[in-house]
């Protein structure tokens, strides 16, 4: 049943009048504007905003005054009117008939908008978005994203077109307010089942979207930029320097086993990402100052960087006479590993999260709950076990330097560290500091001047 029709009456010269309505209890409403030209002639378009029926003023025919999103929108809807009716005149004064198609034409041209309807569906300019991808110009002077942004991107347009059908209903960048952000998250997480993070970050990239269509002249919400993403504290697993000692004392059978072995230890002393980890020889390997460093260039930063060779990397080398393991999959890394610690007795049960398939549904989801460690266990632990075991041994700068990360708030959330972690650890180095004797600092000898 429709909602109520709310009406804001503006008029024109030529008996012509502009009317503001909401036809739909639906959140977002589409706002339409409405012209009457005469008893006979009533024609109605999209104003290309849109609202929540519950913020519409049914007294003045406007949003509420809630916030100043709300105030904005009146005035944009005030501006559109005044627009209107400026060249309903002109058109009427030339003798230029006044049609549906018209008034489309003329709403689109004060919005800035080409009458690109099309690309404005979300699901279509998000396709649109990931084409120009390979061709961004990056902070770094690099141009063209990593694979694995595209994929996210990727990703988050399936999501979209899931949830389309799910409501059956297309969804418009314009759309993309506080109510649908709240509404998609509730899809995602309820019905897709998604955990807080990955849907957090789907409303990271939904909101990148819709600020580069809006840099592109697309209408966008009001409320747009009021939109945030989120995350959620979660367990970080790693391995222990305990736990590395244990991989590297167990004895494998099978040679895969070992060779994987191998480059799980490299990667947890040289604290790279797998795309890099996996693709290191010999010729990384240089000497620095009398110093043996491994040099490469990271894929995903393009930055250059020089790590001292730990004694355990070292020790892996001369075993295989300077050279690294055998190269190796991503996909079969990943999957050795995981027997790898198994039969290292890496066993303990920790909170994280492993793609599991219903039985039923045969979907795979990512669930949360208790798994051995070792089920747990990705080519990413490398990475994540280095920043952990290292930090408050190593000056946190020169960690971040190694891993990539691009400011030490993202290393510490990385390493599931909070700001009460990093206050104790500055406490403890002062404490250090303060019980060294300072340079030129004198032992001062009292004489006993008393007699026997």
């Amino acid at each position: 049943m429709l909602a109520k029709i709310i009406l804001v009456h503006i008029h024109c010269t030529f008996m012509a009048t502009i009317k503001y309505q909401i036809r739909s209890n639906r959140n977002p409403a589409n706002i339409y504007l409405r012209l009457s030209i005469d008893r006979s002639t009533n024609l109605r378009r999209k104003s290309g905003y849109s609202i929540n029926p519950k913020d519409w003023s049914g007294i003045t025919s406007l949003p509420k005054p809630k916030d100043e999103d709300l105030k904005n929108l009146s005035v944009e809807l005030k501006r559109l009117a005044n627009e209107v009716e400026k060249r309903i005149n002109v058109s009427n004064s030339i003798g230029e008939m006044i049609t549906g198609q018209w008034l489309e034409e003329q709403i689109s041209s004060i919005l800035n908008r080409k009458s690109q309807r099309n690309n404005s569906r979300l699901f279509v300019y998000i396709d649109l978005f990931i084409s120009r991808l390979p061709y961004k110009e990056l902070r770094n002077g690099r141009r063209g994203v990593s694979k694995s942004t595209i994929q996210k991107y990727e990703t988050l347009k399936v999501k979209v077109l899931e949830f389309e059908n799910y409501r059956k209903h297309k969804v418009f960048i314009e759309d993309v307010g506080l109510s649908f952000r709240d509404e998609f998250v509730k899809y995602l997480m309820e019905i897709d089942l998604l955990n807080g993070n990955t849907t957090g970050r789907y409303i990271k990239f939904l909101k990148t979207v819709c600020l580069d269509a809006r840099n592109n002249g697309m209408a966008t919400h009001s409320q747009l930029n009021q939109i945030k993403g989120f995350t959620e504290r979660a367990t970080k697993v790693y391995l222990s320097i305990d736990e590395i000692e244990q991989i590297e004392q167990t004895v494998y059978d099978r040679q895969a086993l070992g060779n994987a072995r191998d480059w799980l230890i490299i990667g947890c002393y040289i604290g790279q990402r797998v795309s890099d980890l996996l693709t290191l020889n010999s010729s990384h390997v240089v000497r620095r100052s009398g110093i043996h460093l491994i040099e490469l260039t990271q894929k995903k930063t393009g930055k250059t960087i020089a790590i001292p060779i730990h004694p355990k990397v070292q020790a892996i080398l001369q075993k295989r006479e300077g050279a690294f393991p055998k190269r190796i999959s991503d996909v079969n890394f990943n999957l050795h590993i995981k027997d790898v610690c198994k039969e290292a007795k890496i066993t303990a049960l920790v909170i994280g999260g492993k793609m599991v398939t219903d039985p039923v549904s045969r979907k795979t989801r990512k669930q949360y709950r208790r798994f051995p460690k070792y089920e747990l266990v990705s080519s990413h632990i490398c990475r994540r076990s280095f920043a952990t075991n290292f930090y408050g041994e190593i000056p946190t700068s020169l960690l971040i330097g190694i891993t990539g990360h691009s400011t030490e708030r993202q290393f510490l959330e990385y390493i599931g560290k909070s700001a009460d972690d990093y206050a104790i650890q500055l406490a403890e180095y002062w404490s250090t500091q303060s019980a060294i004797p300072k340079e030129g600092t004198r032992l001062h000898i009292v004489r006993n001047t008393g007699t026997k």
